[in-house]
């Protein structure tokens, strides 16, 4: 177990060290910026739609994996705007399930350094707080935001230990996370509530 988690954070990241454009930044073969319409027809664009969306339907969830093979990851997720006709990816998020909160900090922190050393962050901020997702507060995600321009952006990439209590009924995840300004300010603000 321990060999195929040193194995999957020397794949997770691709990123262009020439520039710091969050879109360079890729999850398999995906990017901020593409169009959903890069990977399958409009037909087949309904069938990818996640049943588990936000509170706040502003964006749509899709599972990517569905129609691409992204390598290391148990699942992708891209995240399109309520009504945008040409479908761009605004948000991408890649899980990895895992038990025991050790082995996901453990990849979370080689994950960080890769980071760090491809990406000059404008802000690093670390984190521990309750899930929005879990009443009980319980639930608890542990995580480091590289912020990719100055305040007050919100352009980020997120590496997040999603640590659900076994009641909350939510899988245990970590996550890898690119997202856009507008995205970003989406989920702190509006995606819960």
């Amino acid at each position: 177990m321990k060999k195929i988690f040193i194995l999957i954070t020397l794949t997770l990241i691709n990123f262009s060290v020439s520039a710091n454009d969050i879109k360079n930044f890729e999850i398999g073969p995906v990017s901020l910026g593409q169009s959903l319409l890069d990977y399958t027809d409009k037909d087949r664009i309904k069938f990818l739609k996640k049943d588990a969306q936000y509170d706040n339907d502003k964006y749509i969830r899709y599972e990517i994996t569905k129609v691409v093979t992204i390598e290391n990851y148990d699942f992708v997720d891209v995240m399109v705007r309520k009504n945008d006709k040409n479908y761009i990816i605004e948000g991408i998020s890649a899980a990895i399930e895992y038990n025991q909160l050790d082995q996901c900090l453990k990849i979370k922190k080689e994950i960080q350094e890769n980071i760090e050393n491809i990406l000059e962050a404008d802000e690093i901020q670390e984190t521990e707080f309750p899930s929005a997702q879990d009443s009980t507060g319980k639930s608890i995600i542990y995580g480091v935001q590289y912020y990719t321009k100055p305040a007050p952006s919100n352009e980020s990439i997120v590496v997040n230990c999603y640590h659900m209590t076994e009641k909350s009924n939510i899988g245990r995840v970590l996550r890898v996370s690119v997202n856009t300004h507008e995205f970003s300010r989406f989920i702190i603000k509006d995606a819960y509530n």
